[in-house]
Protein backbone atom coordinates (compact mmCIF):
# COMPACT_ATOMS: atom_id res chain seq x y z
CA UNK A 1 0.00 0.00 0.00
CA UNK A 2 2.69 2.33 0.90
CA UNK A 3 4.93 1.71 -2.54
CA UNK A 4 1.30 2.61 -4.73
CA UNK A 5 0.86 5.49 -2.17
CA UNK A 6 4.23 6.92 -3.25
CA UNK A 7 3.00 6.22 -6.59
CA UNK A 8 0.28 8.36 -6.60
CA UNK A 9 1.69 11.01 -4.89
CA UNK A 10 4.54 11.33 -7.67
CA UNK A 11 1.83 10.82 -10.22
CA UNK A 12 0.18 13.78 -8.80
CA UNK A 13 3.62 15.99 -8.50
CA UNK A 14 4.01 15.48 -12.00
CA UNK A 15 0.60 16.59 -12.78
CA UNK A 16 0.36 19.95 -10.46
CA UNK A 17 3.73 20.04 -11.85
CA UNK A 18 2.77 20.41 -15.44
CA UNK A 19 -0.38 22.35 -14.20
CA UNK A 20 -1.16 26.06 -14.75
CA UNK A 21 -1.44 28.31 -11.83
CA UNK A 22 -4.78 27.93 -11.38
CA UNK A 23 -6.11 24.39 -12.34
CA UNK A 24 -8.49 24.33 -14.84
CA UNK A 25 -10.20 20.39 -14.17
CA UNK A 26 -8.79 18.84 -11.02
CA UNK A 27 -9.82 15.32 -9.43
CA UNK A 28 -10.89 15.13 -5.82
CA UNK A 29 -9.06 11.35 -4.22
CA UNK A 30 -9.40 10.52 -0.77
CA UNK A 31 -6.40 7.79 -0.56
CA UNK A 32 -7.07 7.27 3.31
CA UNK A 33 -10.38 5.59 2.70
CA UNK A 34 -9.22 3.63 -0.49
CA UNK A 35 -8.66 0.30 -1.09
CA UNK A 36 -5.14 -0.81 -1.94
CA UNK A 37 -6.17 -1.84 -5.77
CA UNK A 38 -8.43 0.66 -6.09
CA UNK A 39 -5.10 3.17 -5.64
CA UNK A 40 -3.14 1.03 -8.32
CA UNK A 41 -6.29 1.26 -10.87
CA UNK A 42 -6.47 5.20 -10.29
CA UNK A 43 -2.92 5.13 -10.96
CA UNK A 44 -3.07 3.01 -13.86
CA UNK A 45 -5.86 5.12 -14.96
CA UNK A 46 -4.37 8.61 -14.67
CA UNK A 47 -1.53 7.30 -17.06
CA UNK A 48 -4.13 6.00 -19.26
CA UNK A 49 -5.71 9.03 -19.42
CA UNK A 50 -2.99 11.74 -18.44
CA UNK A 51 -4.43 14.90 -20.23
CA UNK A 52 -8.27 14.36 -18.36
CA UNK A 53 -7.04 16.63 -15.45
CA UNK A 54 -4.53 19.35 -14.34
CA UNK A 55 -4.11 17.88 -10.57
CA UNK A 56 -5.36 15.48 -8.39
CA UNK A 57 -6.70 16.96 -4.56
CA UNK A 58 -6.57 14.79 -1.28
CA UNK A 59 -10.11 15.09 -0.37
CA UNK A 60 -11.20 16.41 3.13
CA UNK A 61 -9.50 20.03 3.03
CA UNK A 62 -11.29 22.82 1.81
CA UNK A 63 -14.22 20.82 0.50
CA UNK A 64 -17.07 22.51 -1.13
CA UNK A 65 -20.16 21.29 -1.50
CA UNK A 66 -22.01 21.13 -4.81
CA UNK A 67 -24.35 23.98 -5.46
CA UNK A 68 -27.09 21.48 -6.37
CA UNK A 69 -26.47 17.78 -7.23
CA UNK A 70 -28.63 17.03 -10.20
CA UNK A 71 -28.41 13.38 -12.37
CA UNK A 72 -29.55 13.12 -15.86
CA UNK A 73 -33.00 12.02 -14.07
CA UNK A 74 -33.52 15.71 -13.83
CA UNK A 75 -31.90 17.12 -16.07
CA UNK A 76 -33.03 20.89 -15.71
CA UNK A 77 -32.12 20.95 -12.08
CA UNK A 78 -28.51 21.08 -13.72
CA UNK A 79 -29.88 24.61 -14.92
CA UNK A 80 -30.75 25.53 -11.52
CA UNK A 81 -27.26 24.51 -10.22
CA UNK A 82 -25.71 26.57 -12.53
CA UNK A 83 -27.58 29.72 -11.76
CA UNK A 84 -27.49 28.80 -7.72
CA UNK A 85 -23.40 28.63 -7.93
CA UNK A 86 -23.52 31.76 -10.22
CA UNK A 87 -25.53 33.64 -7.63
CA UNK A 88 -23.15 31.95 -4.69
CA UNK A 89 -19.92 31.93 -5.59
CA UNK A 90 -19.54 35.12 -8.35
CA UNK A 91 -17.26 34.78 -11.38
CA UNK A 92 -14.22 33.29 -9.35
CA UNK A 93 -15.54 29.98 -7.37
CA UNK A 94 -14.62 26.70 -8.13
CA UNK A 95 -17.38 24.34 -8.79
CA UNK A 96 -17.64 20.83 -7.33
CA UNK A 97 -18.95 18.30 -9.70
CA UNK A 98 -20.27 15.10 -7.78
CA UNK A 99 -21.07 12.09 -9.77
CA UNK A 100 -24.34 11.78 -6.89
CA UNK A 101 -24.85 7.97 -7.71
CA UNK A 102 -21.12 7.00 -8.11
CA UNK A 103 -22.23 4.05 -10.25
CA UNK A 104 -23.89 3.03 -13.12
CA UNK A 105 -26.93 4.13 -12.65
CA UNK A 106 -25.83 7.49 -12.20
CA UNK A 107 -24.79 10.52 -14.19
CA UNK A 108 -23.99 10.20 -17.73
CA UNK A 109 -20.48 10.94 -18.76
CA UNK A 110 -22.16 13.10 -21.60
CA UNK A 111 -24.65 15.02 -18.66
CA UNK A 112 -21.24 15.37 -16.52
CA UNK A 113 -19.75 17.24 -19.35
CA UNK A 114 -22.28 19.11 -20.15
CA UNK A 115 -22.69 20.20 -16.84
CA UNK A 116 -18.76 21.67 -16.62
CA UNK A 117 -19.34 23.89 -19.53
CA UNK A 118 -22.57 25.59 -18.07
CA UNK A 119 -20.59 25.89 -15.04
CA UNK A 120 -17.49 27.78 -16.95
CA UNK A 121 -20.05 29.35 -18.63
CA UNK A 122 -21.54 30.84 -15.70
CA UNK A 123 -18.07 32.09 -14.36
CA UNK A 124 -16.39 29.28 -12.67
CA UNK A 125 -12.98 29.82 -12.82
CA UNK A 126 -12.29 25.57 -12.43
CA UNK A 127 -14.08 22.58 -12.30
CA UNK A 128 -13.18 20.19 -9.36
CA UNK A 129 -14.78 16.70 -9.92
CA UNK A 130 -16.05 14.27 -7.26
CA UNK A 131 -16.34 10.88 -9.45
CA UNK A 132 -14.62 8.40 -6.55
CA UNK A 133 -16.62 9.09 -3.39
CA UNK A 134 -16.93 5.21 -3.45
CA UNK A 135 -16.12 2.87 -6.19
CA UNK A 136 -18.83 0.34 -5.99
CA UNK A 137 -17.82 -0.04 -10.13
CA UNK A 138 -14.35 -1.36 -11.32
CA UNK A 139 -11.60 1.95 -11.60
CA UNK A 140 -11.77 1.09 -15.15
CA UNK A 141 -15.38 1.72 -15.49
CA UNK A 142 -14.73 5.11 -14.18
CA UNK A 143 -11.61 5.86 -16.71
CA UNK A 144 -13.50 4.71 -19.35
CA UNK A 145 -16.80 6.19 -18.81
CA UNK A 146 -15.84 9.54 -17.24
CA UNK A 147 -12.00 9.84 -17.78
CA UNK A 148 -12.02 9.17 -20.96
CA UNK A 149 -14.75 11.29 -22.29
CA UNK A 150 -13.95 14.40 -20.09
CA UNK A 151 -10.39 14.18 -22.26
CA UNK A 152 -12.00 14.51 -25.31
CA UNK A 153 -13.70 17.70 -24.26
CA UNK A 154 -11.01 19.45 -22.10
CA UNK A 155 -10.00 21.34 -25.31
CA UNK A 156 -13.64 22.56 -25.38
CA UNK A 157 -13.35 23.78 -21.98
CA UNK A 158 -9.76 25.00 -22.25
CA UNK A 159 -10.73 27.25 -25.61
CA UNK A 160 -13.47 28.77 -23.76
CA UNK A 161 -11.75 30.11 -20.60
CA UNK A 162 -8.43 31.21 -22.84
CA UNK A 163 -11.35 33.00 -25.28
CA UNK A 164 -13.13 34.85 -22.52
CA UNK A 165 -10.72 35.80 -20.17
CA UNK A 166 -11.60 39.02 -18.28
CA UNK A 167 -15.24 38.72 -19.27
CA UNK A 168 -18.18 38.62 -16.77
CA UNK A 169 -22.09 37.16 -17.68
CA UNK A 170 -23.95 39.87 -19.09
CA UNK A 171 -27.65 40.29 -18.93
CA UNK A 172 -30.20 40.56 -16.09
CA UNK A 173 -29.39 40.09 -12.60
CA UNK A 174 -31.97 38.26 -9.94
CA UNK A 175 -30.59 40.22 -7.28
CA UNK A 176 -30.58 39.10 -3.60
CA UNK A 177 -29.58 41.43 -0.42
CA UNK A 178 -27.19 41.12 2.08
CA UNK A 179 -30.31 39.87 4.35
CA UNK A 180 -31.01 37.03 2.62
CA UNK A 181 -29.49 33.60 0.57
CA UNK A 182 -29.98 33.03 -3.07
CA UNK A 183 -32.58 30.32 -3.08
CA UNK A 184 -33.84 28.32 -6.43
CA UNK A 185 -37.14 28.18 -4.19
CA UNK A 186 -36.39 31.97 -3.61
CA UNK A 187 -34.71 35.10 -4.78
CA UNK A 188 -33.94 32.73 -7.72
CA UNK A 189 -36.96 31.57 -8.52
CA UNK A 190 -37.70 33.75 -11.86
CA UNK A 191 -34.30 33.06 -13.04
CA UNK A 192 -34.91 29.35 -12.67
CA UNK A 193 -38.25 29.66 -14.36
CA UNK A 194 -37.23 31.86 -16.87
CA UNK A 195 -33.64 30.94 -18.07
CA UNK A 196 -34.82 27.84 -20.32
CA UNK A 197 -36.89 29.84 -22.45
CA UNK A 198 -33.61 32.38 -23.40
CA UNK A 199 -34.27 35.12 -21.30
CA UNK A 200 -30.44 35.86 -20.40
CA UNK A 201 -29.38 35.71 -16.60
CA UNK A 202 -26.50 36.76 -14.85
CA UNK A 203 -26.83 36.29 -10.89
CA UNK A 204 -23.56 37.09 -8.98
CA UNK A 205 -22.30 39.18 -12.20
CA UNK A 206 -20.68 43.00 -11.40
CA UNK A 207 -22.45 43.93 -15.07
CA UNK A 208 -25.89 43.83 -15.70
CA UNK A 209 -27.61 45.73 -18.00
CA UNK A 210 -31.10 45.33 -15.56
CA UNK A 211 -32.32 43.81 -12.78
CA UNK A 212 -34.99 41.12 -12.16
CA UNK A 213 -37.41 40.94 -8.69
CA UNK A 214 -39.74 38.53 -6.99
CA UNK A 215 -41.43 39.17 -3.13
CA UNK A 216 -38.67 36.49 -1.55
CA UNK A 217 -35.71 39.05 -3.29
CA UNK A 218 -37.55 42.23 -2.19
CA UNK A 219 -37.83 40.51 1.54
CA UNK A 220 -34.08 39.95 1.31
CA UNK A 221 -32.98 43.91 0.55
CA UNK A 222 -31.73 47.11 2.19
CA UNK A 223 -33.33 49.99 1.66
CA UNK A 224 -29.78 51.16 -0.13
CA UNK A 225 -30.56 47.66 -2.07
CA UNK A 226 -33.91 49.17 -3.25
CA UNK A 227 -32.44 52.36 -4.30
CA UNK A 228 -29.73 50.70 -6.16
CA UNK A 229 -32.30 48.80 -8.26
CA UNK A 230 -35.05 51.43 -8.84
CA UNK A 231 -32.71 53.85 -10.02
CA UNK A 232 -31.23 51.09 -12.64
CA UNK A 233 -34.17 49.28 -14.17
CA UNK A 234 -36.02 46.57 -13.29
CA UNK A 235 -38.16 43.36 -13.75
CA UNK A 236 -41.16 43.12 -11.05
CA UNK A 237 -43.77 40.23 -10.46
CA UNK A 238 -46.46 41.22 -8.07
CA UNK A 239 -45.53 40.30 -5.34
CA UNK A 240 -42.49 42.46 -5.47
CA UNK A 241 -44.55 45.07 -6.47
CA UNK A 242 -47.02 44.52 -3.29
CA UNK A 243 -43.68 43.80 -1.17
CA UNK A 244 -41.57 47.15 -2.10
CA UNK A 245 -45.49 49.34 -1.61
CA UNK A 246 -45.32 48.02 1.85
CA UNK A 247 -42.02 49.31 2.26
CA UNK A 248 -43.15 52.67 1.24
CA UNK A 249 -41.53 52.81 -2.55
CA UNK A 250 -45.25 53.00 -4.32
CA UNK A 251 -44.77 56.60 -4.85
CA UNK A 252 -41.05 55.88 -5.90
CA UNK A 253 -42.17 52.92 -8.41
CA UNK A 254 -45.23 55.51 -9.33
CA UNK A 255 -47.22 52.04 -8.91
CA UNK A 256 -49.09 50.06 -6.77
CA UNK A 257 -50.51 46.29 -6.34
CA UNK A 258 -53.36 44.54 -4.75
CA UNK A 259 -54.41 41.00 -5.01
CA UNK A 260 -57.12 40.06 -6.78
CA UNK A 261 -59.35 36.39 -7.42
CA UNK A 262 -57.44 34.73 -10.22
CA UNK A 263 -60.95 34.22 -11.97
CA UNK A 264 -59.95 36.23 -15.48
CA UNK A 265 -57.41 35.80 -18.25
CA UNK A 266 -55.13 38.66 -19.15
CA UNK A 267 -55.17 40.18 -23.01
CA UNK A 268 -52.73 42.27 -24.55
CA UNK A 269 -53.25 45.29 -25.45
CA UNK A 270 -52.76 47.42 -28.73
CA UNK A 271 -49.54 48.49 -27.64
CA UNK A 272 -46.38 48.87 -30.04
CA UNK A 273 -44.75 46.18 -27.54
CA UNK A 274 -47.44 43.50 -28.36
CA UNK A 275 -46.94 44.08 -32.08
CA UNK A 276 -48.45 40.35 -34.22
CA UNK A 277 -49.76 39.90 -30.31
CA UNK A 278 -52.37 42.11 -29.88
CA UNK A 279 -56.31 40.44 -28.29
CA UNK A 280 -54.02 37.48 -27.11
CA UNK A 281 -55.50 35.89 -24.13
CA UNK A 282 -53.36 34.56 -21.72
CA UNK A 283 -54.49 31.78 -19.48
CA UNK A 284 -51.93 30.33 -16.85
CA UNK A 285 -52.42 27.96 -14.55
CA UNK A 286 -52.80 30.92 -11.06
CA UNK A 287 -53.71 30.19 -7.78
CA UNK A 288 -54.90 32.77 -5.23
CA UNK A 289 -52.49 34.96 -4.43
CA UNK A 290 -50.91 35.10 -7.25
CA UNK A 291 -53.11 37.45 -9.29
CA UNK A 292 -52.57 41.19 -8.67
CA UNK A 293 -53.93 44.16 -10.17
CA UNK A 294 -51.62 46.92 -11.12
CA UNK A 295 -52.66 50.64 -10.61
CA UNK A 296 -49.54 53.16 -12.18
CA UNK A 297 -49.91 56.65 -10.88
CA UNK A 298 -47.76 57.83 -13.79
CA UNK A 299 -49.99 58.88 -16.59
CA UNK A 300 -47.86 58.27 -19.37
CA UNK A 301 -46.93 54.14 -18.10
CA UNK A 302 -47.97 52.03 -20.73
CA UNK A 303 -50.30 49.24 -19.91
CA UNK A 304 -49.36 46.17 -22.26
CA UNK A 305 -52.00 43.28 -20.98
CA UNK A 306 -55.56 43.65 -19.11
CA UNK A 307 -57.48 41.51 -16.90
CA UNK A 308 -60.99 40.27 -18.96
CA UNK A 309 -63.78 39.34 -16.83
CA UNK A 310 -65.57 35.89 -17.81
CA UNK A 311 -68.36 38.04 -19.41
CA UNK A 312 -65.52 40.15 -21.46
CA UNK A 313 -65.68 42.84 -19.79
CA UNK A 314 -61.99 44.80 -19.57
CA UNK A 315 -60.75 44.90 -15.97
CA UNK A 316 -57.98 46.19 -13.94
CA UNK A 317 -54.04 46.32 -15.12
CA UNK A 318 -52.06 43.24 -15.34
CA UNK A 319 -49.26 44.18 -17.26
CA UNK A 320 -47.62 47.64 -16.63
CA UNK A 321 -44.38 49.28 -18.24
CA UNK A 322 -43.52 52.78 -16.79
CA UNK A 323 -40.72 55.19 -16.03
CA UNK A 324 -39.95 56.82 -12.65
CA UNK A 325 -39.54 60.61 -12.48
CA UNK A 326 -35.15 59.57 -12.91
CA UNK A 327 -35.31 58.01 -15.90
CA UNK A 328 -35.60 54.45 -14.20
CA UNK A 329 -37.62 52.39 -16.37
CA UNK A 330 -39.96 49.37 -14.47
CA UNK A 331 -41.71 46.60 -16.16
CA UNK A 332 -44.15 44.80 -14.07
CA UNK A 333 -46.56 41.21 -14.59
CA UNK A 334 -49.42 41.19 -11.91
CA UNK A 335 -50.57 37.33 -13.51
CA UNK A 336 -48.66 34.78 -12.75
CA UNK A 337 -45.72 36.88 -12.35
CA UNK A 338 -42.51 34.99 -13.65
CA UNK A 339 -43.39 31.03 -13.72
CA UNK A 340 -41.97 28.27 -15.82
CA UNK A 341 -45.17 28.26 -17.86
CA UNK A 342 -44.39 30.25 -20.63
CA UNK A 343 -46.46 30.44 -24.08
CA UNK A 344 -44.77 32.04 -27.13
CA UNK A 345 -46.63 35.19 -27.14
CA UNK A 346 -45.72 36.08 -23.21
CA UNK A 347 -41.76 35.01 -23.84
CA UNK A 348 -41.73 37.36 -26.39
CA UNK A 349 -43.66 40.15 -24.09
CA UNK A 350 -41.54 39.10 -21.27
CA UNK A 351 -37.90 39.32 -23.38
CA UNK A 352 -39.12 42.60 -25.02
CA UNK A 353 -39.81 44.38 -21.49
CA UNK A 354 -36.69 43.39 -20.51
CA UNK A 355 -35.08 44.68 -23.32
CA UNK A 356 -37.40 47.89 -22.97
CA UNK A 357 -36.15 48.28 -18.88
CA UNK A 358 -32.32 47.46 -20.25
CA UNK A 359 -33.29 50.23 -22.95
CA UNK A 360 -31.96 47.84 -26.10
CA UNK A 361 -28.99 47.03 -23.95
CA UNK A 362 -29.61 43.30 -23.35
CA UNK A 363 -26.28 41.31 -24.81
CA UNK A 364 -28.18 39.22 -26.77
CA UNK A 365 -31.99 38.35 -27.78
CA UNK A 366 -33.07 34.96 -28.36
CA UNK A 367 -35.71 35.84 -31.83
CA UNK A 368 -36.52 32.30 -32.24
CA UNK A 369 -39.31 30.35 -29.76
CA UNK A 370 -37.23 28.04 -28.42
CA UNK A 371 -36.37 26.25 -25.25
CA UNK A 372 -32.26 27.20 -24.57
CA UNK A 373 -30.19 28.40 -22.01
CA UNK A 374 -28.30 31.21 -23.23
CA UNK A 375 -25.53 32.53 -21.48
CA UNK A 376 -23.59 35.85 -22.69
CA UNK A 377 -19.79 36.85 -21.59
CA UNK A 378 -19.16 40.55 -21.75
CA UNK A 379 -16.36 42.94 -20.97
CA UNK A 380 -16.34 45.80 -18.43
CA UNK A 381 -17.06 48.13 -21.38
CA UNK A 382 -20.14 46.23 -22.64
CA UNK A 383 -18.58 44.37 -25.56
CA UNK A 384 -20.12 40.62 -26.21
CA UNK A 385 -17.43 38.12 -26.15
CA UNK A 386 -19.52 35.01 -26.36
CA UNK A 387 -22.47 33.29 -26.12
CA UNK A 388 -23.06 29.63 -24.58
CA UNK A 389 -26.47 28.06 -25.69
CA UNK A 390 -27.66 25.18 -24.02
CA UNK A 391 -30.41 23.02 -25.76
CA UNK A 392 -32.87 22.57 -22.51
CA UNK A 393 -34.77 19.48 -24.42
CA UNK A 394 -34.96 15.78 -25.53
CA UNK A 395 -35.04 16.75 -28.78
CA UNK A 396 -33.19 18.80 -31.61
CA UNK A 397 -33.51 22.39 -31.41
CA UNK A 398 -34.15 23.59 -34.70
CA UNK A 399 -31.95 26.64 -36.30
CA UNK A 400 -31.85 29.42 -33.51
CA UNK A 401 -31.74 33.20 -34.56
CA UNK A 402 -30.18 35.40 -32.17
CA UNK A 403 -29.95 39.18 -31.87
CA UNK A 404 -26.92 40.44 -30.13
CA UNK A 405 -25.62 43.81 -28.89
CA UNK A 406 -21.96 44.73 -28.38
CA UNK A 407 -20.33 42.77 -31.53
CA UNK A 408 -17.21 44.45 -33.53
CA UNK A 409 -18.54 46.55 -36.07
CA UNK A 410 -18.26 45.19 -39.29
CA UNK A 411 -18.23 41.78 -38.05
CA UNK A 412 -19.27 39.62 -41.11
CA UNK A 413 -18.82 35.77 -39.47
CA UNK A 414 -18.41 33.90 -36.56
CA UNK A 415 -17.81 30.36 -34.96
CA UNK A 416 -20.63 28.39 -33.56
CA UNK A 417 -17.92 25.51 -31.38
CA UNK A 418 -18.56 22.50 -29.88
CA UNK A 419 -17.07 19.70 -28.25
CA UNK A 420 -15.71 17.33 -30.29
CA UNK A 421 -16.36 18.81 -33.55
CA UNK A 422 -15.13 21.31 -36.01
CA UNK A 423 -15.95 25.24 -35.49
CA UNK A 424 -18.38 25.98 -38.36
CA UNK A 425 -18.88 29.57 -39.44
CA UNK A 426 -21.99 31.42 -39.37
CA UNK A 427 -22.79 34.70 -40.82
CA UNK A 428 -23.66 37.94 -39.16
CA UNK A 429 -25.85 39.91 -40.47
CA UNK A 430 -26.58 43.69 -39.44
CA UNK A 431 -29.64 45.76 -38.48
CA UNK A 432 -28.10 49.31 -37.28
CA UNK A 433 -25.73 48.48 -34.67
CA UNK A 434 -27.71 44.90 -33.67
CA UNK A 435 -26.12 41.79 -35.56
CA UNK A 436 -28.43 38.91 -36.36
CA UNK A 437 -27.26 34.79 -36.29
CA UNK A 438 -28.68 31.87 -36.82
CA UNK A 439 -26.81 28.81 -35.60
CA UNK A 440 -27.37 25.35 -36.56
CA UNK A 441 -30.00 22.83 -35.16
CA UNK A 442 -28.04 21.89 -31.79
CA UNK A 443 -28.47 18.15 -30.54
CA UNK A 444 -30.80 17.12 -27.68
CA UNK A 445 -29.31 18.32 -24.13
CA UNK A 446 -25.95 19.90 -26.26
CA UNK A 447 -23.94 22.54 -25.40
CA UNK A 448 -21.90 24.99 -27.55
CA UNK A 449 -20.62 28.52 -27.64
CA UNK A 450 -20.76 31.37 -29.93
CA UNK A 451 -16.89 33.33 -30.58
CA UNK A 452 -17.19 36.08 -31.93
CA UNK A 453 -14.59 38.34 -33.15
CA UNK A 454 -11.72 38.59 -30.52
CA UNK A 455 -11.30 42.65 -29.30
CA UNK A 456 -8.30 41.91 -27.30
Amino acid sequence: MLRLALGICCLLTALVAGAAEEPLMVLRWDAATAKPESAKQLRDALERYPACFDAVRKAGAHDASPSLVFDDHAPRDLVGSALLFAACHGPCGVATLDNRRHCASGKTAHGLCVESMLYLAYGASGLEYDLLGYVPEPMTWYASTYLSELTLWRPFFQAYVRFNAETKIGGILPFCGKGGQPELSGTLRAANALAPVGLPLCPGSPWPVCYILNAEAVESMSAVDIQRVLSGGVLLDGGAVAKLQARGYGAAMQLTAQTREPDVCEVFTDDELNLNRVGYEWHPEVSKGEAFALCPSNEAARVVGRYQRADGKAAEAASVLTETPGGARIAAFGFAGFSSEVSSARRRQLLLAADWVAQGRLPVFVETVSQAVVVPRVTMAGDLRSVTVLNATIDVQQPITMRLRGCQGGLETAEWVTAKEKPVTVSLRWEGKDALVTLPAIGPWQIGWLRLADAR
